[in-house]
């Protein structure tokens, strides 16, 4: 362990306030350094639940239980009254790229009040599919939900078991929870509670191109794919967007401003940043509500030169 990769890190977070939670950093395969500010334990971590999907997808895909290319009307029976013929070319390799082709996140239509039993796949449904698909990125939280039921309706598991099945219980991660729907099936696009070592050595899965002491876990093809520029993501223009929101997005991955990274996102600063130039991972759990980008900037002001 080197504890001088992280002094400057440490200073920063407190300097600029941060509520950084835990931070590890791995190289060549090895836990290098890390830092708890406070003991770690399973937490919430928001939409770095998207990436654990999208491995599931690959996995799924590869096995034989669907293709990349196939269209939701293979999987769904979509009500005649919502169907038009941009919904009808939305494909899994759509989904994956946030390129549904909604202008908004349909899952901001939803009442989160305690008992309410709305539908994420009906508000999906509902929503106006405006652009064609694949030509315009929107981050789409049901996107996500509706790849967590093609793995239930393809695999006849769910997400979550699917998951411990193909790749925790090989890799010493504990099956997780996994918040669920109104209807019961595992978010997709949140609800995982997670460890920052266990986001680690996931990140750790992804760098090694999904194989874990020898075996194979995670297609290598997906990964490159996953891990690559899928669809751009120049017009995502919110207050807090910067370049490493601008740099493009592949299968629920973020692209990064920093040369040949990519990232695991969650909000209130969940991250999990690979970079194979340095084979490294750098990894932080956060409950940070006003600078999220802050604590994604440490890696690049802080850590990634010591690599």
């Amino acid at each position: 362990m080197n504890k001088n990769i992280l002094s400057e890190t440490i200073e920063s977070v407190k300097k600029q306030n941060l509520n950084v939670l835990n931070i590890i950093v791995r190289q060549n395969g090895e836990k290098i350094a890390e830092h708890n500010f406070v003991k770690p334990e399973p937490r919430l971590l928001y939409s770095i639940s998207k990436t654990f999907t999208s491995m599931a997808v690959g996995i799924a895909s590869y096995e034989g239980y669907f293709n990349l290319n196939d269209h939701l009307t293979d999987f769904f029976d979509i009500p005649e009254k919502y169907m038009s013929d941009n919904l009808k070319k939305i494909t899994v390799h759509d989904l994956l790229r946030m390129g549904s082709g909604h202008e908004k996140c349909p899952v901001e239509n939803a009442d989160w009040s305690k008992g309410q039993k709305w539908d994420i796949e009906e508000l999906f449904f509902k929503e106006p599919v405006l652009y064609t698909p694949g030509t315009h990125f929107t981050y789409d939280n049901s996107s996500s939900y509706m790849l967590s039921r093609i793995i239930s309706i393809t695999t006849k598991t769910n997400l979550d078991d699917f998951l411990n099945e193909k790749v925790f219980r090989h890799t010493g991660i504990e099956k997780p929870l996994w918040e669920k729907s109104p209807t019961g099936y595992p978010q997709g696009f949140s609800g995982i509670h997670l460890t920052a070592e266990d986001v680690s050595k996931f990140s750790q899965l992804i760098l090694n191109k999904g194989v874990w002491k020898n075996k194979s876990l995670i297609p290598s093809e997906y990964i490159e794919k996953a891990t690559s520029l899928q669809i751009k993501t120049d017009d995502f223009t919110p207050f807090f967007a910067t370049a490493d929101h601008q740099s493009g997005y592949g299968y629920h991955l973020w692209m990064n401003s920093y040369k040949n990274s990519y990232r695991l996102d969650g909000l209130f600063g969940q991250y999990s940043v690979i970079m194979p130039d340095k084979n490294a991972v750098v990894t932080y759990v956060s409950n940070e509500p006003k600078n999220m980008t802050g604590v994604l900037e440490l890696t690049w002001n802080t850590i990634a030169e010591k690599l």
